[in-house]
């Protein structure tokens, strides 16, 4: 990939089955950036037994990426007690991030707070985790099933809709030009009202999907 000013990736899922644990290490290894967003769910689960050898290789990527370049990592819905393996990585957390590049102002944050579902029904959420990781467990190598599945419910719960809605709502309130969420897992652009709306995806879907801000502030949805 060419050299940008910020690079966001997102819901990489260390620990998952999902997760596109080798296109991510090489990734990383290529990338060429001065800040790097981990816009929400660097793991899976908060059961460090389920990180396997890529997975570390990856943690200890950007640990030495860390000494060099700033990296954030955002809350989101998953592993979140993992996070604080991140920030003994010298990694920074946080809630959320606001950051301007040129004349644009950015806010970045998972959008995990716009899913009904999780929100309002935490037990129904829970079952239907579990289910996934049973179909995982049944699934191919390429877990095909399991991110059709994983699609399926976004869209039919209408949570993608919802989230551009709210986080466009949030950016005016916020004065931010463009916002950046995640959680998803379906990458996508709209605009509405002045205000840039990008989903930046995930690494766990074929293609991979992530978002370059260049010095200028040039914003770009792009897949791997």
């Amino acid at each position: 990939m060419s050299d940008c000013h910020t690079l966001i990736i997102s819901d990489i899922h260390l620990g998952s089955k999902v997760c596109r644990a080798d296109k991510i290490l090489s990734f990383l290894n290529e990338a060429s950036f001065k800040t790097l967003i981990i816009n929400g769910d660097l793991f899976d689960s908060n059961d460090i037994g389920r990180l396997n050898k890529t997975h570390w290789e990856i943690l200890t990527t950007l640990s030495s990426l860390a000494k060099k370049h700033k990296i954030f990592l955002i809350g989101g819905n998953h592993g979140r007690k993992l996070d604080n393996l991140a920030k003994k990585l010298g990694i920074k957390l946080e809630d959320e991030l606001a950051f301007s590049i040129g004349n644009r102002r950015f806010l970045c944050f998972h959008g995990d707070e716009f899913d009904a579902f999780i929100k309002h029904l935490p037990l129904a959420t829970s079952v239907f985790t579990r289910l996934y990781y049973a179909i995982q467990q049944l699934d191919d190598d390429k877990q095909h099933v399991s991110m059709i599945l994983k699609k399926l419910s976004k869209k039919i719960l209408g949570i993608s809709k919802r989230q551009q809605k709210k986080a466009i709502k949030i950016g005016h309130i916020r004065h931010a030009t463009v916002v950046v969420c995640s959680h998803t897992h379906l990458p996508h652009v709209a605009i509405e009202d002045g205000v840039l709306f990008i989903n930046s995806g995930s690494f766990c879907s074929n293609p991979c999907t992530y978002v370059t801000i260049d010095k200028t502030g040039l914003v770009a949805l792009k897949e791997i």
